[in-house]
């Protein structure tokens, strides 16, 4: 007897087989898509991050009221100029040197708790000339 034509195992097989070639391939593009993205962030935010770490230098700590340097100032969903949509938020600790500060920058979407992208810098306890001049 002769068999011309495929048993039901076969073809729930087959199916099977497919269905799992189908599902991997359809997580490569889930995973592109993310790394897409992230690097599209990247892309937009690389070029303002030395600006925005000056900026947060220089705007970092407060003159008190006899012109001595006071406290640091919050940095907490600050949005990112230049990149709209993109907030950024500062953490700092001082070190074993009470004038320098090591300070972590984090920019995000949405939520803080999927970074963008983060840097991380010394911030020193100092206020610059400019700004000393405007306050008197």
């Amino acid at each position: 007897m002769s068999r011309r034509g495929m048993t039901l195992i076969e073809v729930l097989l087959a199916m099977g087989i497919f269905l799992v070639g189908i599902s991997a391939l359809m997580g490569l593009f889930h995973f592109g898509g993310g790394l897409e993205q992230k690097a599209r962030s990247h892309a937009i935010i690389a070029p303002l991050l030395p600006g925005l770490v000056a900026d947060i230098k220089a705007q970092a700590f407060t003159l008190n009221a006899d012109g001595s340097i006071g406290e640091m100032r919050e940095f907490v969903h600050q949005p990112v100029t230049g990149a709209p949509g993109y907030h950024y938020q500062v953490d700092a600790e001082p070190l074993n040197d009470p004038l320098v500060y090591h300070a972590t920058l984090v920019v995000y979407r949405e939520r803080i708790e999927r970074p963008a992208t983060s840097v991380q810098f010394l911030l020193p306890r100092h206020v610059p000339v400019l700004r000393r001049l405007e306050f008197e």
